[in-house]
Formats: C-alpha cells, sequence, structure tokens
C-alpha cells in the first residue's frame, strides 16, 4: 500500500505542477489542493483500469516489462539527443519524442515483435527523428514560404 500511495501521490504532484501551474501560476493554494486530489483519483482510476487491462496479457513480468519497454524507448532516446549532440532542440526533441512513442504503442498492441526491441526501436526513432527535426523546424521557423 506504501508504495501505491506514493506512486499516486508523485503522479497527482507531478501533474499540478508541471501542467496546472504552468497554465495557472496564480491559482491559489486550496484551489490546488482541491485539483491534486482529483489528480490523484483519476490517476487511480486510469492505473486501475490498466490492471484490468493487464490482468488478460498473460505473464506478469513480460507484461509488465512490455509495458515499461514502450515509455523506456522515447526516454532513452530523448536523453541520448540531449546527451549527445550540441544542436538539439526542445521541440525536435518534442517531435522525437512523440514519434518513438508512437512506433513504440505501435508495436505494443498491433505486431508481435518482442518487448525487448521496444527500447532499441523507440530509442532509435526518437533520436534520429529528434536530430533531423530540429533541421526542418529551424528552417520552416526562419522561412515561412515553406
Amino acid at each position: 500500500m506504501s508504495n501505491l500511495s506514493a506512486a499516486l501521490n508523485s503522479l497527482s504532484t507531478t501533474t499540478i505542477v508541471d501542467l496546472y501551474m504552468r497554465l495557472r501560476p496564480d491559482s491559489t493554494e486550496k484551489r490546488r489542493m482541491q485539483l491534486s486530489r482529483f489528480a490523484m483519483v483519476a490517476w487511480a482510476l486510469v492505473l486501475f483500469g490498466l490492471a484490468l487491462i493487464a490482468r488478460h496479457g498473460g505473464k506478469v513480468l513480460e507484461v509488465g516489462l512490455s509495458i515499461a519497454s514502450v515509455s523506456y524507448g522515447a526516454l532513452l532516446g530523448v536523453f541520448l539527443l540531449g546527451v549527445l549532440t550540441r544542436t538539439a532542440t526542445e521541440r525536435g526533441a518534442m517531435v522525437g519524442m512523440i514519434c518513438g512513442f508512437t512506433l513504440d504503442l505501435y508495436l505494443w498492441l498491433c505486431t508481435s515483435v518482442a518487448f525487448t526491441w521496444y527500447v532499441v526501436l523507440g530509442c532509435s526513432m526518437t533520436f534520429i527523428v529528434g536530430y533531423c527535426a530540429r533541421w526542418i523546424l529551424t528552417r520552416t521557423r526562419l522561412n515561412p514560404s515553406y
């Protein structure tokens, strides 16, 4: 129970601090606390729904690793993009991360590719698209006639 409450608290706090506070930095403490409680209930329902879906997925360890691998590929790709290149931009990294995550979701839901490949393929897609998107987005922003 302590792990579950810590995870829900972290998800709720991240939702309020990283998302809501950017949109409404002048909100009151009372309002943020109300929304934090609502976010915790919403995240609990999401996790409960995922648990129900996972019941039919087969071996628990494999399902858990495949779910984790879906997001780890994009995370590793954007990390490597930031560490290994000096020309990476925030927009390019976000576009690359969305593409890598989408590829991993497709591999997980629509193909029979083993979950051990999700990280490699998602990381590669994120890195390549993120690196190339920097050039395309810079060119488009500087020359709006494209």
